[in-house]
Formats: structure tokens, sequence, C-alpha cells
């Protein structure tokens, strides 16, 4: 019987040996991909309680192109990502994520893939009231952490008392509850909340004046050059194998790269 025993022993240990580089190896192939798990239609936990959204299914379809076996999704607060990314908790960021000067001082950004625009969230009776944004000024308004939009009511509603949440569905519920008067985001975050919002109680105006051209793309680590390099070169082949088209219009009925056309 001590016999038999040892001969298992042996042959576990040799079967280890052989399996476990296999294994590091396998880990070593994983794009480790980090997001936020509240901003639809990008980025967001769905019903099942799995990350979803045209960000993840896009990261997955470029992580395969170039050639990794899986992309990791870690969800995490919106402020937390550049750190994340900096200290090496992750490889990317994809989040619906403006390319901006301030954080190409920490990162390093792939080519633009969308160009969003800016809108703000009201009640429809207070449509003609606030039907320019100049009108919010020295109002309640509500924003997101980190985001856009609080750059943009800091810089140009100077008079206006923020309310900050960690997640665009926070500012929707403050904004139901009468806490302030207009929810800023970038246009395709309040558009898909109202495609969902079954109250018919909101409407968004679109913000024009005074907006700097926002564009998502892809955040590396500062000087990881050969990351960069082929994360571009896959959205460029998803781009022409029709790949990123068909996510595109899964979520939004056009394919979102045109809006790099209308500049």
């Amino acid at each position: 019987m001590l016999k038999t025993i040892k001969k298992a022993v042996i042959a576990t240990a040799a079967v280890l040996t052989f399996v476990l580089p296999q294994s590091a190896f396998a880990k070593d192939n994983v794009l480790n991909v980090g997001c936020e798990g509240a901003f639809a239609p990008f980025t967001f936990i769905g019903d099942d309680g799995k990350i979803t959204g045209f960000d993840i299914e896009l990261i997955k379809v470029l992580a395969k192109d170039m050639g990794y076996d899986e992309a990791k999704i870690t969800v995490m607060p919106f402020d937390g990502l550049i750190p994340s990314l900096m200290t090496g908790g992750i490889d990317l960021i994809i989040s619906g994520y403006t390319i901006s000067e301030e954080r190409a001082k920490k990162v390093d950004f792939s080519d633009p893939y969308y160009l969003c625009g800016m809108s703000y969230v009201i009640e429809k009776r207070n449509a003609d009231k606030y039907d320019s944004y100049e009108k919010l000024d020295g109002h309640v308004l509500c924003t997101q952490l980190a985001a856009t939009g609080t750059n943009f009511a800091q810089k140009y509603l100077k008079n206006s008392k923020l309310k900050i949440f960690n997640s665009p569905p926070e500012t929707y519920i403050e904004l139901g509850n009468g806490s302030c008067v207009a929810a800023v985001h970038d246009k395709p975050v309040n558009d898909y909340f109202l495609t969902k919002d079954v109250s018919g109680r909101f409407t968004s105006i679109e913000i024009k004046k005074h907006i700097d051209k926002e564009y998502y793309g892809i955040a590396v680590q500062k000087g990881n050059k050969t990351l960069l390099d082929k994360v571009n070169a896959s959205l460029k082949h998803v781009a022409e194998n029709g790949q990123f088209e068909k996510i595109s219009k899964d979520w939004f009925g056009y394919n979102i790269l045109d809006s790099l056309k209308e500049e």
C-alpha cells in the first residue's frame, strides 16, 4: 500500500510539473481591463449582475484580435481607474473614457473611437425654463465624480451648487427626487437613460456652446508603447473587418465611428 501511495504522489508531482507552466502562461496571456460599472451604455452592470456594455464587447474583440486568451474585466470606482493603471493593477482602461490633457499627463491614450457631445437631463415640465445650459447657472446640478460633466459645470456654471456622485444612476435618482434641476453627463449616457426610463417625466437638451471636442479612447500605462501600438492596430483592424460596426449597431443602431467623420 505504501509503495502504491508513493507512486501516486510521484505521478501527481510529475503531472503538476508539466501543467503548472502552462497555467502560468495562460495567466500571463490575459488582458487585465479596468472599467466603471455604472456608465451605461458603455460599461454597466446588467440585470444578470454581470458587467456589460458597448465597451465591454469591444474590448473582448480587441483582446482576441491582439492575441490574448481573454480579457479579464475589473469593475472599480471611476476615480480609481487611473491609480490602478499607474500601479500596474490593470493593463488598460476602457469605460467611455474621455481623452483629456489632464489625464494624458498620467496615461497614454489610443486613437479615438468616438466623438462625444454633452447634454443635461431635466424634467419635461422644466424644458422651457431651462432650454439652454446658461439658465442652469445658480441652480443645484447633479454630476459624476471625476467626469467631464463635473468639469464643464465647474468651468461654465460657477454659480451652481454641484451634487457630485459616483455614478450617473445616482444623479438621475436625485433628479427624480427634486434634489437638483439637471443631471449633466456625456450625451450617450443621458440618451441611454431616457431609452430605459418608463416614467416619461424627463427629456434632455444638448449642450453645443463652449464644448471642447470630447473623444473616447483607451488608456494604457504611461510609456507602454508596445501595448498602445497593439491596441491601435487592433482598433484599425476591427474597424476594417466590420466587427466594430456590428457591435456598434447592436448598441446604438449606427456605427459610432461615423462620429469621427463629422468633425
